[in-house]
């Protein structure tokens, strides 16, 4: 919703610098989450069907994602207020053909207009503490040690799952090689018999759950926010 309110009225800003912009249909395919907690690889790769095909790389995205529409440098510039579209691109001249652009662009005055964006920003310092303060936990460092024993056993010395990649760096090629196939297969086997991964969440859980409890009140005020912005959005489909 807010997604779509934002596109709407970035058209309309934009519009009145001379630009014409199509943005795809909000939506219809959502950018990747940007929920750390639901990542599929938090306790490294546990998927042996995609280990068997790509080792440790990453396998094809079958959603297309909405790209960027396609802008001049001085669309760009109106739309971001930036040189690029990179967040940390240097900003662009305050004003177009003589006309003042807003600070931060066409986007930041959409949504200056809804009022709110979705705020990830407490989530994601929670869920960031509870990953760490998970591996210091004594049952997953007995569960790291004994999945480091069982990699020793199959022929690899490593200290955890995260390390586990740079025993068979990438080619860059995009394709996995036999021997990064094998390190994989290795890594998702030892965690299977060392009952890691289930060891591993079920404490980060416990950790999480005690968050949401300590920090009640802010979790509460921000889902407020976060509802309000929808809300915001819809009025301002609504205008």
């Amino acid at each position: 919703m807010i997604e779509r309110a934002a596109r709407s009225l970035e058209t309309q800003c934009m519009s009145r610098y001379g630009f014409t912009v199509v943005f795809p249909p909000a939506g219809v395919n959502p950018p990747p989450s940007a929920d750390d907690s639901n990542m599929p690889r938090r306790y490294g790769i546990s998927d042996s069907a995609a280990a068997a095909k790509y080792g440790y790389e990453l396998p094809p995205d079958p959603t297309e994602h909405p790209q960027p529409p396609n802008l001049s440098p001085a669309g760009v510039a109106v739309l971001t207020g930036r040189k690029a579209l990179n967040p940390r691109a240097e900003e662009a001249p305050s004003t177009y053909r003589g006309k003042r652009v807003p600070q931060g662009g066409c986007e930041q005055e959409a949504f200056d207009k809804i009022g709110a964006r979705i705020d990830f920003t407490l989530p994601s310092r929670l869920d960031h503490d509870s990953l760490v303060k998970s591996q210091e936990d004594s049952r997953v460092q007995k569960a790291l040690t004994a999945w480091s024993a069982c990699m020793k056993a199959r022929g690899y010395t490593v200290a955890d799952p995260y390390a586990a990649v740079d025993l068979a760096p990438s080619s860059g090629s995009g394709k996995a090689s036999q021997k990064e196939i094998t390190v994989a297969l290795a890594d998702i086997g030892c965690k299977k018999t060392t009952d890691l991964v289930s060891i591993w969440h079920s404490v980060d859980a416990a950790i999480q759950q005690r968050q949401v409890e300590q920090n009640q009140l802010a979790l509460q005020q921000l889902k407020q926010k976060n509802t309000n912005a929808v809300k915001a959005a819809e009025a301002a489909l609504r205008d």
